[in-house]
């Protein structure tokens, strides 16, 4: 039981490490990739592994602007079995915001307004609404985002 307890712990350093070989430019442009992040949030990794992938992914995504692995976290929001697991990827886009209310950004879409507007008003479990509402706040605040477009 040790064993594998020291095997998930190596897991995520070793994630933790390779995001921060690629935040400082040790790794080549053509190696900066955040499909190793990906791939360790499928199901049979264990909780820890995978919160440790989110992580890393959250802070790619706002490091990179990068909308595929947004869109890939928001995945895990709506559709992966732990609560768990859903939570802790809205926290960490909320606790690493992708950008402010009146800050400029290629993520900042009518889609990704309609998609946070949308997995608000879905979700039935309060912990995850809250956490979605803090991120919809810290991204928009209380006004109309920016890039809805007035009538």
């Amino acid at each position: 039981s040790s064993g594998i307890n020291a095997e998930y712990g190596v897991s995520s350093a070793c994630l933790r490490f390779i995001a921060k070989l690629i935040r400082h430019g040790h790794i080549m442009d053509s190696l900066k990739d955040s499909s190793i992040f990906s791939a360790h949030l499928k199901k049979g990794q264990s909780l820890h592994v995978r919160c440790t992938a989110i992580q890393q992914l959250a802070r790619f995504v706002k490091n990179e602007n990068s909308e595929r692995d947004l869109n890939t976290l928001l995945s895990l929001v709506e559709f992966d079995t732990s609560a768990m697991i859903r939570s802790y990827a809205i926290q960490q886009l909320y606790k690493l915001p992708l950008f402010t209310r009146h800050q400029d950004c290629l993520l900042n879409t009518l889609h990704l307004v309609h998609r946070l507007w949308r997995l608000l008003n879905e979700h039935v479990d309060p912990n995850l609404r809250c956490s979605l509402a803090q991120l919809y706040y810290t991204l928009y605040g209380r006004s109309t985002p920016a890039c809805v477009p007035t009538n």
